[in-house]
């Protein structure tokens, strides 16, 4: 159960500290006040995603934390062991969140994840809204409560489901890789026999697209070329050329080499010089020689063409077409003797498929006496909230899918409901009212309270659209589930308030500057004066007090009779 609650710099509150007890605690005041405050606060510690907006304006930080007691909460035990907590009787979670948009999480002084926290605190809390009515009439969320009533059952069963599915994925794998289908066999046999032959016999080479690359540029640029090789061969080679040149300086350089040896050496270099030019020459020569063969300019052009068009369909070198072409060649022989491999898979497949159906209907049947056994009992619950002539039962549907994988089985659940005597059940959301609605939930949480739901039930104004004597009932409803699970309920309602075994009251103020909520606890003379307000009596009336007295001695006279 929650023990207590610290709020700093949430919304409205600047530093606000609650103490809770077991039973049922009612938070009640004025519309706007803040009531929402202390659930948002609670939700945020719960693992509730943050949000820079819930910070108190002109702050750049908020925080809260809260104390659980655990020592009779075997799941919240068994959580904790799970992420190394042991020997815990007590839960205290911290949260801080800033305006940067970062924060922190402890756990019994420890860092923990969101993830880790939530694992914690879904066994901790329930929370329900009016929202949470709203979740009631999709057909989703009505299978995962009839599943939520039986967890020891239908869980197993939902784990020998998923390893099924994981062996019939295993093998379809397995399948894919044979070419799947008999047909989509052969149609990948006959693709990969035209992609090895079309490799094949374009016989292409490694450097072969650089080659030909190379020689289309020369054919593009032949008279470019010619041009000026035979311009650079005739400055070399011609008639007082580079080389009649140096040949002149060296006959003047060798006759005075042998007076120094620096003479000597330059000699030496311009010799070396017009042996240079004259390999130079003799490979324009070579070029000039070339045979430009303009002739083959289409023939390299669609050798080019065809090199990139397989680089496009199997790898973008010579290298990964090759890899591709051997890759092919080892499953064409895999597919070529895979008949008897894919008619065993699929036999297989077969008898999976009919092991999965049975655990689907298994499943089914846990379902739909756990659903039964359900309404039954929330019949009877719903005439103890003034619904005398309410009917409910949970029809169920299959998916007409013959090889249909789903981890949640194959069922559809859809709530059937009638309020009145003599009217046929139909579906919930079509004929239930909103009062209506609030106490099918309220029933609902009153049916559904095994040791290994949260210990603490928070209820924000599930009341709204009920007065009178539903109220009444509702009231006793609460005082009923509070004897086994602690409840914080925020309500509007003197019935309500009038049951509670603690009472808060929340206020806002405004003290010139900036407005501020805060939370009080309610003393027993506090507790009427309240009452006298949610009943719309003045404070100074006495027959307005005098119907607020009687309301909380009715109140504590019907707890008195609850075991």
């Amino acid at each position: 159960m929650l023990l207590s609650l610290k709020i700093h710099n949430i919304a409205l509150i600047s530093d606000c500290e609650i103490e809770f007890s077991n039973g049922l605690c009612v938070l009640s005041g004025e519309t706007g006040a803040g009531k929402s405050v202390i659930l948002d606060s609670i939700n945020f510690l719960l693992g509730q995603k943050a949000d820079k907006s819930m910070i108190m304006h002109g702050e750049s930080e908020c925080s809260a934390s809260c104390v659980f007691d655990v020592s009779n909460c075997p799941s919240t035990l068994s959580a904790l062991e799970d992420l190394g907590f042991e020997d815990e009787t007590q839960v205290i979670i911290k949260r801080t969140f800033s305006d940067t948009g970062k924060g922190s999480i402890r756990l019994n002084g420890e860092t923990v994840t969101l993830s880790m926290l939530r694992k914690v605190t879904s066994t901790l809390v329930d929370v329900h809204g009016q929202s949470d009515h709203f979740s009631l009439l999709k057909e989703s969320a009505q299978l995962d409560l009839i599943d939520g009533l039986n967890p020891n059952d239908i869980l197993p069963k939902k784990q020998e489901i998923a390893e099924i599915i994981a062996k019939i994925k295993a093998v379809r794998e397995s399948l894919d890789k044979l070419g799947g289908s008999d047909t989509d066999r052969l149609k990948r046999l006959d693709y990969l026999s035209f992609a090895i032959n079309e490799i094949e016999n374009a016989n292409i080479f490694e450097g072969e697209e650089e080659l030909l690359i190379e020689k289309r540029k020369k054919l593009q640029n032949a008279e470019k070329i010619i041009n000026a090789v035979s311009g650079a061969n005739q400055v070399i080679n011609g008639e007082n050329g580079a080389t009649d040149a140096l040949s002149l300086a060296y006959r003047s350089l060798s006759g005075i080499s042998h007076l120094s040896k620096e003479y000597e050496s330059i000699s030496q270099e311009v010799e070396n010089c017009i042996f240079k030019l004259q390999e130079i020459n003799d490979k324009l020569c070579d070029f000039l020689d070339e045979d430009f063969d303009f002739s083959e300019a289409d023939e390299t052009e669609k050798r080019i063409e065809l090199i990139s068009s397989l680089k496009a369909k199997y790898g973008g070198s010579y290298e990964k077409i090759i890899k591709t072409l051997n890759d092919f060649k080892d499953e064409y022989e895999l597919l070529s003797t895979s008949t008897e491999k894919a008619e065993k898979l699929k036999k297989e497949e077969d008898e999976l498929f009919i092991a999965l159906y049975k655990k689907y209907d298994e499943l089914s049947t846990i379902r739909k006496k756990s659903s039964a056994e359900f309404s039954q009992e929330l019949v009877t619950r719903l005439r103890d909230l003034a619904m005398q002539n309410a009917n409910f039962t949970v029809e169920f549907e299959k998916a007409e899918s013959e090889r249909k994988l789903s981890y949640n089985g194959i069922d559809t659940a859809r709530f059937m409901f009638s309020a009145n005597r003599g009217e046929p059940l139909k579906p919930l959301d079509k004929v239930i009212s909103g009062g209506e609605l609030s106490r099918l939930m309220l029933a609902i949480k009153s049916v559904n309270l095994g040791d290994l739901s949260p210990s603490t039930y928070i209820f924000d104004e599930i009341d709204a659209g009920i007065s009178g004597v539903t109220a009444l009932v509702v009231a006793k409803n609460f005082a009923k589930i509070s004897k086994k699970k602690q409840i914080i309920a925020i309500s509007h309602l003197p019935q309500i308030v009038s049951m509670s075994d603690s009472s808060l009251f929340i206020s806002k103020s405004d003290d010139g500057s900036r407005t501020r909520t805060s939370v009080l606890p309610l003393k027993e003379n506090e507790k009427v004066v309240e009452v006298m307000r949610l009943i719309g009596g003045d404070e100074n009336s006495a027959s307005a007090k005098a119907t607020a007295l009687e309301m909380i001695e009715s109140a504590n006279n019907f707890k008195k009779t609850l075991n």
